[in-house]
């Protein structure tokens, strides 16, 4: 392919006339190249230099909740906005509990974005398995901590344990439950009963789901690197977590009230997926010492092509590897790809 294979319709220049500029280029914030859908979303706000973006699927979970209260034989909006509010504040602070810890243990935090089970950090932490395993275990950490701020107010009003209890395949309560010791339900209750629950949900699961994103996996990624190679365990990672995605998605077929459990399967399962198809990417090109098990494979030095021509310099392949190592393909820019493609077709030819 060419490298005009590789221009996108982005790049079309914005003051060369294109009356669709100022669309594509709103659609190029939200989407990126496309390629990534962990990247599609909008920016919200900035605060102590980490942007904070929203998902697309949170804006649709969230739109779509709110619609369901319209039906008269569905939950009223008096007892789904604690809901979707407590999801929102519980999920930033899930996410800044990353961000802390990974700026505590040397590490650079650019971007958070939410998702209805927590969210994805561009967290890039030392090269290290502790600071990996610390870092994960941050954001579940933190709803930890919030548990018993939540359980035992909503214990003393309602006078009873069976306000503790929720359905996790729902990720609710039975909220129109809840009644303080006289009787009477109010909307104060029925906001502390959803930060109860939504903050236990995103807790269990980040804990015990090991799936990509789940907090977990990175966790059982950073155990498996303590007693092999980053690259090994990031493979046994990622076929584990397609193996959960399995066994996740069958329990929501065959529970009536599983459907919340099947869209957690299929998005961990396309996460999963991209992992791998990256793994399998940088093996393929051989471009990470040890990853196929032939050595030092990545020449170093500049990139040359046939006529010992320098193509790329060993200083930016460095620079792009990490990046995808650390984000993923979808990371990066249209130079970088080109520059990628380049440098493979060169290792090619000389080898």
């Amino acid at each position: 392919m060419s490298d005009r294979g590789w221009k996108s319709s982005y790049d079309d220049d914005p003051m060369g006339g294109d009356r669709f500029a100022k669309p594509k280029a709103i659609l190029a914030r939200i989407f990126g190249d496309g390629e990534n859908p962990l990247a599609w979303g909008f920016t919200v706000f900035t605060i102590k230099g980490v942007r904070v973006r929203i998902h697309l699927l949170f804006i649709v979970y969230l739109l779509g909740a709110l619609i369901f209260t319209l039906p008269g034989n569905q939950e009223g909006f008096v007892f789904v906005w604690p809901r979707l509010l407590a999801m929102v504040v519980l999920v930033l602070v899930h996410e800044f509990g990353h961000c802390f810890v990974c700026r505590r243990v040397g590490g650079q935090v650019d971007e958070v974005m939410l998702w209805p089970l927590g969210g994805l950090a561009s967290c890039r932490v030392p090269g290290d398995w502790k600071s990996e395993l610390k870092v994960a275990l941050a954001g579940p950490m933190a709803n930890l901590v919030l548990v018993p701020m939540f359980a035992v107010p909503l214990y003393v009003l309602t006078g009873t344990g069976a306000s503790l209890g929720f359905n996790p395949m729902t990720l609710g309560v039975g909220s129109a439950e809840l009644t303080l010791v006289s009787g009477e339900a109010t909307w104060w209750l029925e906001l502390i009963g959803a930060f109860y629950a939504i903050n236990l949900v995103l807790l269990v699961f980040n804990l015990f789901v090991p799936m990509f994103p789940m907090d977990s996996a990175r966790a059982v990624y950073a155990l498996l690197w303590k007693r092999s190679t980053e690259s090994k365990a990031m493979w046994q990672t990622v076929n584990l977590g397609l193996g959960v995605a399995t066994v996740l998605g069958l329990v929501g077929i065959v529970f009536a009230d599983g459907k919340m459990l099947l869209a957690i399967a299929i998005f961990g399962g396309i996460v999963c997926s991209m992992e791998r198809r990256r793994l399998q990417f940088l093996q393929y090109g051989e471009m990470i010492p040890g990853l196929s098990g032939s050595g030092e494979s990545w020449k170093r030095g500049a990139v040359v092509d046939e006529d010992d021509t320098e193509v790329v310099s060993q200083d930016e392949m460095d620079r792009i590897l990490a990046k995808i190592s650390e984000s993923g393909m979808g990371s990066l820019s249209r130079k970088d790809r080109r520059t990628l493609k380049r440098a493979t077709e060169s290792s090619r030819k000389s080898s």
